[in-house]
């Protein structure tokens, strides 16, 4: 382990050794464990802070999280036991819906989503559970002000904007539904919540792997200014960690400073010229400057590394149809789609330089492809290659 991590976990069981009938001992124990992955042991430590403090609901919601992916029926045992005991605590039912949902059990996954939204109204969380299950239930219409409340409570968060692009797309609005589809894919994965019992297991991290996750949970927070003294402080203590770096631009670029990015993505590719997501993102970010040139140049020695990248294939596809350099745009769409069957921009974009070439039933194929997709091309274009070739029957 790091040294730093060893040395958490060392002082916990020093902890426990001086006070072993303390639950407040056991429990610290816990957090140190659960923070750096040690879930098998952390539940250990919650059961024991549990026996020894029945009446504190604390130690088994903690012990239902630490369990919650190695043994989901005993978390929520400890779950039900935690809402006896706090049936308050927003949390919980949130833990409690995940897990229901996970193991097939829809209605009551609905109904812990539902506690935990009465529990918490301003839960974006629950809001997006209870959107989503009704989705997938098909109350597409019962799930549309669910899922409206949750993107005005998380905006910046990917499976809000996601869920948001599958209600679209089952109202038949897909122009809508790509566009916050394509939009979703630059999001954090992370949908804020107020949980200040896992905020204090998070907190006890002091692992480079648990220092980045504060910081994207900082992130996902809103709070931008704490995340990145959390990435800058990892850089500057781990400098040869290209990792890191990488990771400290791809937020740089969700926060717009596409300069400062480049930096970070030209220190990673210092330490490691062979990272290709590194140097992928680089051509991004320098694409998004205007540095077109510099672009495609790091593009291109990224796919020398790995020719079958789906990303860098995309992201030459577009700058070759802008050139006219058509044939090499095909070829790239072409490999994108073959590691990537459903990429409905890209059956778009295809389609609209198959036509180009004048490639009509191609290009008609590829359009059928997008608009099932949720990504169809503009009318402008539909009425071009229309009377260009008209639409070949079903």
């Amino acid at each position: 382990m790091e040294a730093a991590v060893a040395e958490a976990i060392a002082e916990g069981r020093a902890g426990v050794a001086s006070a072993p009938e303390s639950a407040a001992r056991w429990g610290a124990l816990g957090r140190v464990l659960h923070a750096h992955g040690l879930d098998a042991e952390a539940a250990e430590s919650y059961l024991r802070a549990g026996m020894l403090d029945p009446a504190d609901f604390r130690w088994p919601y903690l012990r239902a999280a630490a369990l919650r992916r190695l043994r989901p029926a005993a978390a929520l045992e400890a779950l039900d036991r935690a809402i006896e005991l706090e049936p308050g605590h927003a949390p919980s039912h949130l833990l409690a819906a995940e897990l229901l949902e996970r193991t097939g059990e829809a209605g009551a996954a609905l109904d812990a989503w539902r506690a935990a939204l009465a529990a918490a109204p301003d839960s974006a969380l629950a809001e997006l559970g209870v959107g989503r299950m009704l989705l997938a239930s098909g109350e597409v219409e019962a799930a549309a002000p669910r899922l409206e409340r949750a993107a005005a409570l998380a905006p910046r968060a990917r499976p809000v904007q996601a869920a948001l692009a599958r209600l679209h797309l089952l109202r038949g609005d897909r122009e809508t539904a790509g566009r916050l589809a394509a939009a979703a894919r630059a999001l954090p994965e992370e949908v804020p919540g107020d949980d200040p019992l896992l905020a204090e297991v998070w907190d006890a991290a002091v692992s480079v792997r648990g220092v980045e996750q504060r910081a994207l949970r900082a992130e996902a927070g809103g709070d931008l200014e704490r995340a990145e003294v959390l990435y800058a402080r990892l850089t500057e203590q781990n400098p040869e960690m290209p990792d890191l770096h990488f990771n400290y631009g791809n937020f740089l670029v969700r926060s717009g400073r596409l300069g400062d990015a480049v930096a970070r993505f030209e220190a990673a590719l210092r330490i490691a010229p062979d990272h290709v997501p590194a140097r992928v993102n680089l051509g991004n970010a320098l694409l998004l400057l205007g540095r077109r040139e510099e672009a495609v140049g790091e593009l291109e020695a990224a796919l020398e590394r790995d020719p079958e990248d789906a990303d860098v294939h995309r992201t030459l596809g577009g700058i070759r149809a802008y050139r006219g350099e058509n044939e090499q745009a095909i070829h790239h769409f072409r490999a994108v789609l073959a590691r990537d069957p459903g990429a409905a921009e890209v059956h778009r974009d295809l389609a609209i330089v198959l036509a180009a070439e004048g490639r009509f039933e191609a290009a008609w194929e590829h359009v059928s492809r997008a608009e099932e997709l949720g990504a169809p091309p503009s009318g402008e274009f539909l009425l071009r290659l229309q009377s260009a070739r008209p639409r070949p029957e079903p």
